[in-house]
Parts: C-alpha cells; structure tokens; sequence
C-alpha cells in the first residue's frame, strides 16, 4: 500500500492530516515535521485502525491471505 499524506486547510484555520499506508504509530512519525512546521499545536488527536496494527500482524495476514 502506498504511503499517503492528505492535508486539508479548513475556511477557520483549522488544519487536517490524514494519513493512510502507515502501520502501526510510525504515522506519527511521519507527519511529526509536518505538525512542527505548520506550528507544532495539535487541537486533537484520532488514531485510525491503522495506527493500531503492528508489522506482525501485517505479516501474518500476508501468510493466511
């Protein structure tokens, strides 16, 4: 699965990032020079199903599928 980034700038300011292709909590990683340079406060916070797989578990679903 390819890594994806999405950034949205809402009419209020207020910035989204939405990232796919990333197990695991690596996302944070990737988008940890991304929050800092758009000003590094993070309102909120929510960890997609993602974020909760670990490589693995990635592994075995390879071996049974």
């Amino acid at each position: 699965m390819e890594e994806t980034v999405e950034v949205t700038i809402r009419p209020d300011g207020r910035v989204e990032i939405h990232v796919t292709g990333v197990d695991g909590m690596a996302c944070l990683d990737t988008t940890q020079e991304l929050v800092s340079l758009l000003g590094g406060e993070v309102e909120a916070q929510e960890l997609t199903a993602e974020a909760y797989n670990t490589e693995t578990e990635e592994q075995q679903d390879r071996l049974w599928h």
